[in-house]
């Protein structure tokens, strides 16, 4: 039994050509500047009504074999070996293939998922959007509690038991209500630092140039900084095994 880290990247829906006007008008609602309008249609990356997954990356802890499903202009397969790991990028011109595809590949193989801010973010956007474009997801990843998160949610699904590690979670001790204090939240890149692992972020892109670089066509870059990510959150979590994990 193996355990899956993940994590994904979206983009906003194109305003104008994706909302209605009446939609458009509740989604600027209250916004005085051209600044604020501008904000208002970044923030779609946010959300699963408004944006959409241009990746997914994918890494099994144990093997050290991933896999990156993005979206670019034309459909391609590539595998790389990197620094002792297998990535295998594989690009779709669909977003909803490339969902059904990540669905697919969860087999009921895995024993654990790992993932950084997932019950908040990655999680239940991965739900609604696939929803959204028609998709069941085959399990269900908000079952449980946030003391208690388990991958399925009842007795007959093969999936129920599997425990979600939200890294962001953990490592605040599931409380996260502290601005200053032992118990304060901070994101993969400052956690990553802390404990003397390489930070995904490289001077060309993080998260919130994901939405530029997609426009520019450079999808390719996204997925590899997706995989970086996932490395990262990897690394982390053997530091959590290791040393809080009791």
């Amino acid at each position: 039994m193996n355990t899956l880290i993940f994590d994904i990247e979206t983009v906003p829906l194109d305003f104008h050509s994706s909302f209605d006007p009446a939609q458009q008008e509740y989604l600027l609602r209250g916004a005085q500047t051209d600044e604020e309008r501008e904000q208002r249609k970044g923030w779609g990356a946010l959300n699963p009504l408004t944006g959409k997954i241009v990746c997914i990356g994918t890494l099994v802890h144990e093997t050290k074999k991933g896999s990156a499903l993005y979206l670019a202009d034309a459909a391609s397969e590539e595998l790389v070996e990197h620094e002792g790991h297998t990535y295998g990028y594989k690009a779709f011109t669909d977003e909803a293939a490339l969902l059904q595809h990540f669905w697919n590949g969860l087999d009921g193989k895995f024993n654990a998922v790992v993932t950084f801010n997932g019950r908040s973010f990655d999680c239940p956007f991965l739900m609604l959007r696939s929803a959204v474009l028609g998709i069941r997801p085959s399990v269900n990843m908000m079952a449980g509690t946030k003391w208690e998160f388990k991958i399925g949610g009842n007795s007959s699904d093969r999936y129920s038991g599997i425990e979600h590690i939200d890294l962001q979670d953990k490592l605040c001790f599931n409380l996260g209500f502290d601005k200053t204090g032992p118990t304060r939240k901070f994101n993969l890149d400052f956690y990553t630092k802390s404990f003397g692992i390489a930070s995904p972020k490289s001077a060309t892109i993080a998260g919130d140039k994901v939405p530029q670089f997609f426009a520019e066509g450079r999808s390719r870059e996204i997925a590899e900084y997706c995989m970086r990510d996932v490395r990262a959150t990897s690394e982390l979590y053997e530091k959590w095994t290791k040393l809080l994990k009791f």
